[in-house]
């Protein structure tokens, strides 16, 4: 079975998000570190919901993304947590190993204003647990 979940939901490059933005990891071996089955889709959905939808339209990914960023500067109310959770259901629900969001919560984080935490749970194809995925949204 984990040699099934390693085919489906493949393998990437690593990523570490560092001051503010995405950088490779290198492994061990000085060579460029891999995310391979449950550490790729994890890492696949994050990705998707942080690009924003339409930003890879001239590479022909016109659909892949988020509508996540149109909610920068909004109030960090139940409106816009609304909003957040919908945008972020839509999004993931666009990868075809995605059978469904299950369940979707917007938390304000003690002491962080301007962050809204999204805690997801989503059924992938093939997966006999959900995965669990945990997303910051800035909204400042």
């Amino acid at each position: 079975m984990a040699a099934d979940r390693a085919t489906l939901f493949g393998a990437d490059l690593q990523i570490v998000e560092r001051a503010g933005g995405l950088d490779l990891l290198r492994d061990a071996g000085a060579d460029l570190a891999l995310a391979a089955g449950n550490d790729n889709i994890a890492q696949a959905l994050a990705l998707r919901l942080r690009v924003r939808k339409g930003e890879l339209g001239s590479l022909g990914w016109s659909d892949y993304g988020s509508r996540l960023h149109e909610l920068l500067g909004e109030p960090n109310n139940t409106r816009t947590h609304v909003k957040l959770m919908a945008f972020a259901r839509a999004a993931l629900e666009q990868d075809p190993r995605v059978l469904e969001v299950s369940a979707i919560e917007a938390k304000v984080l003690p002491g962080e204003r301007d962050v809204v935490r999204l805690l997801l749970e989503i059924i992938l194809i093939d997966a006999p647990n959900p995965l669990n995925l945990v997303f910051d949204v800035k909204l400042n």
